[in-house]
């Protein structure tokens, strides 16, 4: 997995992905219900905005593109507005909208009534029946024109009409000519079985509809670990991920379990398109030669991003890079550090900063860190700079450079993140408290809220200030005075002569 974060940061290569599917456009009304209308007991939705984002195909191909992918679009609308919309969102994420517009066909609309965070109700307009054979034609030309010149195709099934016998016939044709790597999102994937798929990505309820399962509440992931042969028989693809929601999922190599990867939590998910960021981000972990499990723990890892979203599922590079800084203890940059604060906080963690030179660390540092970490769920260290020190306590410090202060911190459990800080004009932790905005901000009993100047800035973003009492005796500057008082030896003197 960090091979595929280097290169996904490097952005050394651009893989080329075609997405071909049903598209979608998803409209959400957004505004809040204090009353009920007089007809019924509904209630009345005072709209203030109204968003849209490209859903199915759309979303998918907008997931790729924000992961840095070079993605080509194609599907089949109708000749309206809805058709505009969806190419319009294409366009602005710099995605190629290769789409068929016809005339006697509707684009499909998805509109959502959304009451604050309450989903009301949704409400879905277009053509869902299969499309013509003049349509088939001009898809399949569309496809053999260039289905060779991509890295990856991801086919996304939606049941909307895109996907016929003679269109798969043709996928299937292709598929014997050109070695590309091919995932499946699809409902039904038995009719894509054919295509010998490099991964096919259906969720548990799909899985249990194509095998007739039934599993009671709790049973489902223990239910479907057993079902590889079976599952296999049916996709023919060389990987199989069974997504489970928060239960993470469960994937198969061939017919054989290799995995049950886990999912983040997240308080509040919106899991619309969440499967679309799934398959998205596995196809661009496995371009970027990522093995099975890895490209699925790093597609749910993606997934886990985009349902913490009010609208359509998506997921962008830097967010993932986020997401995998959660793994490890060092944090590189302001903006890493600003979506770690929002991943943590949609999780639910209550999040604690502190910040210090700690350039001998000892046993007052180690209690003091305890305690705040004992305040939240994560504590995320601020660690002056070697100049900051300088600066701020004279050029004979510090002791340990900025390398060695980290990764004696790194070594506390209590520490969950740790990031350095100090600029010639500023060396307060002022810059990393706005990007993180903390729910408490600690800092020793030698302060006062009075003498603390970060104190107002974390009041005013919201967050509490703690003043934890420090060990009487205990600092760098002490230990530094009891160690220049002590009679050294002299440097001539050798252990054992």
């Amino acid at each position: 997995m960090e091979t595929f974060f280097k290169q996904l940061c490097a952005r050394e290569k651009q893989f080329k992905v075609l997405v071909v599917g049903d598209l979608i456009l998803d409209v959400y009304l957004k505004g809040r219900s204090t009353r009920l209308c007089p007809e019924a007991a509904a209630p009345v939705l005072e709209i203030a905005t109204c968003e849209q984002a490209p859903g199915g195909a759309g979303n998918t191909a907008y997931n790729l593109a924000s992961m840095g992918a070079i993605v080509t679009c194609m599907g089949v609308t109708g000749n309206d507005e809805g058709a505009l919309d969806i190419c319009g969102l294409l366009t602005q994420q710099q995605i190629n909208a290769a789409v068929i517009k016809a005339p006697d066909r509707g684009t499909m609309v998805k509109t959502r009534l959304v009451a604050g965070t309450q989903l009301l109700t949704r409400y879905d307009s277009g053509t869902e029946t299969a499309i013509s054979a003049a349509l088939e034609q001009q898809l399949i030309a569309k496809l053999e024109s260039c289905y060779g010149q991509y890295d990856a195709v991801v086919l996304a099934d939606y049941h909307k009409g895109l996907f016929t016998p003679r269109v798969i016939a043709a996928l299937e044709s292709l598929r014997r000519l050109y070695d590309n790597f091919l995932a499946v999102d699809a409902k039904d994937l038995r009719q894509f079985a054919s295509l010998r798929p490099s991964v096919a990505k259906p969720n548990s309820l799909e899985v249990a509809q194509l095998l007739h399962l039934q599993f009671g509440a709790g049973k489902r992931t223990e239910a479907l670990q057993d079902v590889g042969r079976d599952l296999y028989a049916l996709t023919g693809a060389a990987v199989t991920t069974v997504t489970l929601d928060d239960e993470g999922a469960l994937v198969f190599i061939k017919d054989q379990l290799a995995a049950h990867t886990t999912a983040h939590k997240v308080r509040h998910p919106q899991v619309s398109g969440a499967g679309d960021t799934y398959i998205s981000t596995y196809t661009l972990a496995s371009l970027y030669g990522a093995d099975p499990v890895s490209a699925a723990t790093i597609a749910g890892m993606a997934a886990g991003i985009a349902i913490t979203k009010d609208t359509t599922a998506s997921c962008t590079s830097a967010e993932l890079m986020a997401a995998s800084a959660v793994q490890g203890k060092f944090v590189e940059d302001i903006a890493t550090l600003a979506m770690l604060g929002t991943l943590y906080r949609n999780a639910g963690s209550r999040i604690v900063f502190t910040n210090g030179c700690f350039d001998i660390l000892h046993s007052g540092h180690v209690n003091y860190l305890r305690n705040a970490r004992e305040l939240g769920d994560v504590l995320i260290v601020g660690i002056n700079t070697d100049d900051s020190i300088r600066r701020l306590k004279g050029n004979d410090r510090p002791v340990n450079t900025l390398a060695e202060r980290m990764e004696v911190l790194a070594g506390l459990s209590a520490v969950t993140h740790i990031i350095p800080f100090g600029e010639f004009t500023d060396d307060t932790p002022c810059e990393l408290i706005t990007a993180l905005r903390p729910d408490i901000f600690v800092k020793g009993g030698d302060y006062t809220l009075e003498t603390l100047p970060e104190a107002q800035l974390v009041e005013q973003l919201g967050g509490k200030v703690q003043l934890l009492p420090l060990v009487k005796g205990r600092s760098t500057t002490a230990i530094i005075r009891e160690i220049s008082s002590r009679k050294l030896l002299p440097a001539s003197y050798k252990t054992g002569v």
